[in-house]
């Protein structure tokens, strides 16, 4: 016999079976005091189903919507099972999305791996800011990360950005460089070339570009 997913059993079938009891005692409940006879079991079959079938419609439709949210959809399709054997530096590549070409080394922030950051991160590594382990390559401006580090958190609303770009990047003090930077109303060195791959990556992504995280970033760096 086909073995049932595991979804299903959790999702469906589990709360199925849990709202069906629970219906068929209300439906017991709601016709306690009336005799035992033809009626009473027609309407106590009816109380019970409506009960049931009510519910678990809303439940299976916004199950559906749910599974349908970009953001669940981003940590579908990036989750990464690396395996404990495999030394620091290896890569894992990203599962459950056959089209996903993303490869995370086993130390990349779960954070960071969302489909809108990852767009972010795919281009400056096609542009030659980030090497193949999405870590700045050598001779990178440290202000210029700590630009990027604070613009990729903005408009993908990630907290705590200082400490995982700090980690994974090995850069200290970014949010101290990034904050003499503005002090002095200056640019850093290719932030421009920056902030027109960021309105590229955004321009081609309608989840990105139709957000006020976005949006209120431009003003800024327009500003």
């Amino acid at each position: 016999m086909r073995r049932l997913p595991d979804d299903f059993n959790v999702n469906i079938l589990l709360p199925g079976a849990v709202w069906l009891l629970i219906s068929v005692l209300i439906g017991q409940v709601s016709v306690s005091r009336l005799e035992t006879d033809a009626i009473t079991v027609v309407l106590f079959v009816i109380i019970s189903l409506v009960v049931f079938v009510v519910p678990m419609a809303v439940y299976m439709e916004y199950r559906k919507k749910v599974e349908q949210w970009p953001g669940l959809k981003a940590r579908k399709n990036t989750v990464v099972s690396p395996s404990d054997n495999k030394s620091s530096d290896s890569i894992t590549p990203a599962v459950d999305s056959p089209e996903s070409t993303i490869r995370f080394p086993q130390d990349f922030p779960d954070a960071l791996k969302g489909s809108r950051t990852m767009a972010f991160m795919d281009a400056l590594r096609q542009e030659g800011f980030l090497d193949v382990e999405y870590r700045p390559l050598e001779g990178c401006n440290a202000t210029l990360m700590a630009f990027i580090a604070d613009s990729i958190a903005t408009i993908c609303n990630i907290h705590r950005q200082w400490k995982i770009f700090g980690d994974y990047w090995h850069l200290s003090n970014m949010r101290q460089l990034l904050d003499a930077k503005n002090r002095r109303g200056s640019k850093a060195d290719k932030e421009d070339i920056v902030i027109g791959i960021f309105q590229k990556v955004a321009e081609a992504d309608g989840n990105i570009c139709n957000t006020d995280a976005y949006r209120s970033w431009v003003k800024n760096v327009q500003g």
